[in-house]
């Protein structure tokens, strides 16, 4: 679900695991790993990114997967090193390698502290030879029109990843993002032990006849049992909408999870939650959600 998100994410919801990780035996053995673009299986309008994680000294193929949401991201990389090492595709035992060559890019610098932590050295390099020969090889078996040079390869695999072009999609996943950060700032943590708004912080916002239409009839909120019959007496009433954070968040949830077919209907409901979680914030004295644009 986060392979999109430009922030590592790391824990249950993600296939990078510090604790299953650490208890894996950890080799001699040295793995290379990056991400590259099938240009023979790419359209116009969408770019097939592969990530590919090799044993260093002979060359054998430990992961190869697509990356879901392109271009790829640290958590990209994350999924992609934890599966080379909890499930590698050559059949051989699980393991920890003693080091992993990396391309020096900066959306890694994030993952490279957790790695260091397993007990991984990491070698950040320009050239990866293991990588760019199982490209070749890659390429050479499409139905490519034209074959590029091995040193065009070369040139292209440094290239820096091209940055994510925003979308309904792409600001749909970040205000779903910062809801669950707003939702979890209720809470305790170890960076703020007391939270200034808990879960039951009641938040009232005046919504049009058309945005309530919408979440009352656009979005999962329709079949809930208890949270749309307040809405529609609390609508009847004409006053503000009064729910608490729990309640705003499930309706932003919503709105960002519309299935609606009709991009004008899947922008109204987005703009309707991006008002809601800028009055949210407002309210709550945190920063506000950032779009992409």
């Amino acid at each position: 679900m986060w392979e999109w998100s430009d922030k590592l994410k790391l824990g249950k919801s993600s296939a990078f695991v510090k604790k299953d990780l650490r208890s894996l035996p950890q080799t001699e053995v040295d793995f290379e790993a990056d991400f590259f673009v099938d240009a023979a299986s790419s359209s116009g309008r969408h770019e097939r990114w592969v990530g590919m994680v090799l044993e260093r000294a002979f060359g054998g193929l430990l992961a190869v997967e697509d990356v879901r949401f392109p271009p790829p991201t640290v958590n990209s990389l994350a999924t992609l090193l934890a599966h080379a090492m909890l499930r590698p595709l050559d059949a051989e035992d699980r393991q920890r390698p003693r080091r992993i060559y990396l391309r020096n890019r900066p959306q890694w610098q994030e993952l490279l502290p957790h790695l260091r932590q397993l007990g991984i050295e990491v070698v950040l390099s320009e050239d990866l030879p293991r990588f760019r020969e199982a490209v070749v090889e890659w390429i050479q078996q499409t139905k490519a029109k034209r074959l590029p040079s091995a040193h065009e390869i070369k040139v292209t695999l440094r290239k820096p990843f091209p940055d994510r072009k925003p979308t309904g999609f792409t600001n749909a996943m970040d205000l779903m993002e910062w809801t669950d950060a707003m939702s979890k700032g209720a809470y305790p943590s170890r960076e703020v032990a007391v939270p200034s708004y808990d879960p039951m912080t009641v938040v009232p916002i005046h919504l049009a006849a058309d945005e309530l239409e919408a979440i009352l009839t656009e979005t999962t909120i329709t079949r809930t049992k208890k949270l749309r019959p307040r809405l529609e007496a609390m609508a009847a009433e004409g006053k503000a909408i009064e729910l608490d954070i729990h309640d705003w968040s499930q309706i932003l949830l919503a709105l960002c999870g519309t299935r609606a077919r009709e991009k004008a209907v899947c922008k109204h409901s987005l703009g309707i939650a991006r008002r809601i979680a800028d009055h949210l914030a407002e309210t709550l004295g945190i920063d506000a959600p950032s779009l992409r644009t």
